[in-house]
């Protein structure tokens, strides 16, 4: 043992003592540099002469130059060669090449004044008077050295980071790209290799300092984001494409606007095949380059799972999945995204007539004959009857219940409406589902139910607490889902926005200071399909939103994505609305926050009110409705207020201006 120990210390102080040497190794390529730097240096030596003679050679040099040149260049080869300088390519060169060529042309001057300095001493006896070499032909031939050497290294780069790309072959561009990472390298490896358009990569770009001077195949980590237009500006390069989520937000934008002062176009590659779930198997997706997107200037990257994600792809495929409000825009991407993991059949359920036959021939003409088995059903989930007949027909595994009102100014007018579809029968399809024993009941909410002030808001709140007290004596696994603001969704801001931008019309905002949740169609689907998938016993779970956005500097990003000047953009202020808030939250102050699988998802524990309690309520909502609008809505408002904190009596709303208003 005490041997075998011995010999492995020997070993590894052998391989510590030629670890020089083996990076040394003659290459052929090192080979035709020292050749190169050996003509290089013997031009230095010989220049060092012709300028101390002012510009004439003299015979006396001439002999000197003869007798001397060959030791001169091959001590200054020697050092040259073992700093590394023939094995290190001269297009790579940094500011610290330059630092070790100066200490290694110092070092052969002071081995050469050594040398000439002794030679001088055995002048006549041991050596011929000749080789006495004059010290201002030295200190001229060390000058000489750095120009030359420096200057090749100086124009190697310029060529392969300036020449190089401007002679791109064929229809090749060339483009800079943002992300060092090992994905973001992967990206600027398979660019050039894209079928739709060729890309020569003439650098990357990175935030962090140890990623500086790597090459990722004939390219180089240049340095910041932040030097972005400088460095396309010295390449001439075209393009700046950024790994998409590499940045986003402000920074992204900020990057846009930097690099549009020197007429630099910033796009986004997508390639999906590296996932958000780290415990799924990711697949190889075609990358795709694309413009800025609004999604991409949100305060967080954009969340995507795989075809074969490990919670989702069992928890969808081969089953049948029903949607309600599968008219409706999210109802509408939940479908979409479902069918990506291949169920057996997916019951599409809305009221719309129009919304459900959009969504159906969508889907049908998407996916090949008979893969999925797609139905459409023309049905108010108000009415028992008809979900019981469906629930009993289809018998589905799953149900993702979208269908609501949320549309708040215009909600608040109609509060019995919203009792009736957004609390009543929410409360009536989820008992039906667990009567019919459906495996997981997944209910979207909204962070307007986190302390509520509109009537939409309270709905929600109150359709949360039910849920919660039917999971404690149900079998079925209930799933809320509560998340902000959907880009695009219909009775959303941002359609109107883009119209009157569009017209050059000014916009309507209630106030500056007004900042909400976002996040993508598609990500409110799948997330929620996660939400649900990894969920072992039900509860609330809240989608991770990043930061609130402003609505002002939403507009603003808008604006930038439809190519609308900022001149153009006309802002007026109209003060809130009944029922809104200037910001929005996503948890109550009791509820105990907990990590989850995916870091976009977040699970929110309270303990579960009494189900007698929240049946009561139920009952009281249904008299109210039977006393018109305005009972409705107060009774609406002091139930929320109730469900938002348990400790409070009826008589005690969290609001009562609210309440009084009515």
């Amino acid at each position: 043992m005490f041997l075998s120990s011995s010999n492995s210390s020997v070993g590894k102080f052998a391989s510590w003592l030629l670890r020089p040497f083996h990076a040394r190794t003659p290459t052929r390529e090192s080979i035709v540099v020292t050749a190169f730097l050996a003509v290089l240096l013997g031009a230095s030596y010989l220049a060092a002469f012709f300028v101390r003679g002012e510009l004439l050679l003299k015979p006396s040099d001439s002999a000197m130059i003869l007798s001397t040149i060959g030791w001169v260049v091959g001590i200054k080869l020697v050092m040259f060669y073992w700093r590394g300088f023939c094995h290190r390519p001269w297009r790579a060169a940094r500011f610290e090449d330059l630092n070790r060529l100066l200490r290694t042309t110092t070092t052969a001057l002071l081995v050469l004044v050594a040398f000439n300095y002794f030679a001088q001493l055995a002048s006549g006896s041991i050596l011929p008077p000749a080789i006495s070499i004059p010290r201002s032909v030295l200190l001229l031939d060390w000058a000489f050295t750095l120009i030359a050497v420096g200057g090749m290294q100086a124009l190697a780069r310029s060529i392969y980071e300036e020449i190089m790309p401007t002679t791109a072959a064929g229809t090749e561009h060339a483009v800079l790209v943002v992300d060092a990472s090992p994905a973001g390298r992967d990206l600027a490896l398979a660019l050039p290799d894209m079928r739709t358009q060729r890309y020569f990569v003439a650098g990357l770009l990175d935030d962090d300092p140890e990623h500086y001077g790597a090459t990722v195949g004939r390219a180089r980590v240049l340095g910041p984001v932040a030097m972005a237009p400088m460095c396309a500006e010295r390449l001439r390069v075209g393009e700046i494409i950024v790994r998409e989520g590499a940045i986003y937000g402000q920074r992204l934008r900020a990057l846009c606007d930097a690099c549009a002062t020197v007429n630099v176009r910033v796009r986004i590659a997508v390639n999906h095949s590296s996932i958000d779930n780290d415990r799924a198997r990711a697949t190889v997706t075609p990358i795709r380059v694309r413009d800025v997107e609004l999604h991409d200037l949100l305060t967080r990257p954009a969340c995507h799972l795989s075809d074969d994600d490990f919670y989702v792809a069992p928890f969808v495929a081969d089953r049948c999945v029903l949607v309600t409000g599968a008219g409706g825009s999210i109802g509408a991407e939940i479908c979409r995204q479902l069918v990506r993991f291949h169920p057996s059949r997916v019951v599409l359920v809305d009221r719309s007539e129009p919304g459900l036959f959009a969504i159906h021939r969508e889907l049908a003409d998407l996916l090949p004959t008979a893969a999925i088995d797609l139905v459409p059903q023309l049905c108010d989930i108000g009415s028992p009857d008809r979900v019981h007949a469906l629930f009993a027909e289809h018998r589905p595994h799953v149900v993702v219940h979208a269908a609501a009102f949320k549309h708040v100014s215009l909600v608040e007018r109609h509060p019995i409406e919203a009792i009736e579809n957004n609390t009543l029968a929410t409360a009536m399809l989820a008992e039906t589902a667990a009567e019919h024993g459906v495996e997981t009941f997944v209910s979207l909410s909204t962070d307007k139910a986190v302390y509520p002030s509109s009537v939409m808001g309270a709905s929600k709140l109150i359709s949360e607490r039910f849920l919660q007290s039917l999971a404690t004596r149900s079998r079925t696994k209930f799933v809320v889902v509560r998340f902000g603001n959907v880009l695009g969704s219909s009775g959303s801001v941002l359609p109107i926005f883009a119209d009157r931008l569009r017209r050059r019309l000014p916009l309507t905002i209630t106030d500056p200071a007004v900042r909400r949740y976002f996040l993508t169609g598609d990500e409110a689907a799948q997330l929620s399909l996660l939400a649900g998938a990894m969920s072992p016993q039900g509860g609330v779970y809240v989608l991770e939103m990043g930061e609130p956005l402003s609505i002002v500097d939403l507009v603003g990003s808008l604006a930038f994505v439809m190519h609308v000047p900022q001149g153009e953009v006309r802002i007026e202020y109209c003060g809130l609305q009944p029922g809104e808030k200037l910001e929005e939250q996503l948890f109550f102050a009791d509820e105990e926050r907990e990590t989850t699988a995916s870091p976009f998802v977040i699970r929110a524990r309270r303990p579960a009110l009494p189900f007698a309690d929240v049946q009561g309520w139920l009952a009281e909502l249904r008299e109210a409705v039977a006393d018109g609008p305005d009972a409705a809505a107060r009774k609406l408002i002091q139930l929320g207020s109730l469900a938002a904190d348990g400790s409070r009596r009826h008589d005690r709303p969290s609001d009562p201006s609210r309440v009084a208003a009515w």
